[in-house]
């Protein structure tokens, strides 16, 4: 049986043999390992669902939170 470690190996030969070096690094740079305890963080915050509504609701009316150009928006109970 081949280990996690030896297909992550051919994945990155892979994906070096046919991106390039360049490209292969760009591809890399874009994931990161990411910082703090996300847990810990999730377990003090404990927002209801109504709260994350309500600060959905605030981005969406100050244009900071926009759907994507080809996302489509379905509406839910009287909500977009």
């Amino acid at each position: 049986m081949t280990t996690l470690h030896e297909i992550n190996q051919k994945a990155r030969q892979a994906l070096l043999t046919t991106l390039g070096p360049v490209d292969y690094t760009r591809y890399q740079q874009q994931f990161s390992q990411g910082a703090g305890d996300y847990t810990a963080e999730r377990q003090q915050r404990k927002a209801t669902t109504s709260e994350v509504i309500e600060q959905v609701s605030e981005l969406k009316a100050t244009d900071h939170l926009v759907a994507p150009p080809n996302a489509t928006v379905l509406v839910v109970e009287g909500r977009a």
